[in-house]
């Protein structure tokens, strides 16, 4: 029978992969019939978002998969416990400081929504519509944000079962979780790019005054480089999770 640990961070990590799976389902009701409308622009957003979708379906299943096979073997990990474990512990925390500056693009972002009357306004109107762009902007951000947590939340539980016969089964599946939030991370900030890049032309249309354009430019500029970097970045770090995933395999299989 399974230990109380293990039982415990399967069903976390189920509970995650199947949240992405109604998620990644919810992108493709939404987006599919949408498709055939609007702009080549807005198609090409959309088709990304629907990549999203997939991503967060296949890997969700996946992980749900995984996570519900048996162990492969009954007796404890071999010798690559010490150099895993500085990894999940390692991994995190350069994550942790590399995006310090996307941290304080969030508390600015919270900052501004806490002191300005949005919320006020959204409410005098009887209507969530004022809060649509804000929402959309804050999505790419918001799950850059999610896949971090997920780096975070899995070196933790990774390390908590780390000696369980059924290691190799949880590993493979937290890793396949966190690809589904970095995939997300990365298209959501290529989405984002493209959504900026179609937006230009219409305010450049609208002929602002020269220092409000230069001002809504500084705020686009300022948005991607917040959103790009740290979406390469949570990839980079992805990599030292995923590179784990042969020798663990392999040494299960072993035994």
């Amino acid at each position: 029978m399974d230990a109380l640990s293990d039982r415990i961070v399967g069903g976390l990590l189920r509970l995650v992969a199947t949240a992405l799976v109604f998620a990644g389902v919810a992108l493709f009701v939404a987006g599919i019939p949408l498709l055939r409308a609007g702009a080549d622009a807005f198609r090409e957003i959309l088709i990304v978002l629907l990549q999203i979708g997939g991503a967060w379906v296949l890997l969700g299943l996946a992980a749900i998969y995984v996570s519900r096979r048996p162990p492969a073997a009954d007796t404890q990990p071999a010798g690559w416990v010490i150099p895993l474990a500085i990894t999940l512990l390692a991994a995190p925390a350069w994550l942790v400081m590399r995006l310090q500056p996307f941290f304080s693009e969030w508390r600015t972002v919270a900052t501004l929504l806490s002191s300005s009357d949005l919320w006020r306004s959204a409410n005098a109107n009887m209507s969530g519509v004022v809060l649509l762009p804000v929402a959309a902007a804050l999505t790419p951000p918001a799950i850059e944000l999610a896949a971090l947590a997920g780096a975070v939340a899995v070196s933790l539980l990774m390390l908590i079962v780390i000696r369980s016969r059924r290691f190799a089964n949880l590993y493979v599946a937290s890793v396949l979780v966190l690809a589904a939030l970095v995939a997300g991370s990365v298209r959501g900030a290529s989405a984002a790019g493209m959504t900026a890049d179609a937006l230009l032309p219409w305010i450049e249309e609208s002929k602002p005054r020269p220092e409000e354009y230069a001002q809504i430019r500084g705020v686009i500029d300022r948005y991607r480089a917040a959103v790009m970097p740290t979406a390469t970045t949570l990839a980079i770090g992805w990599l030292a999770y995923a590179i784990w995933i042969p020798p663990v395999v392999l040494s299960a299989r072993r035994r």
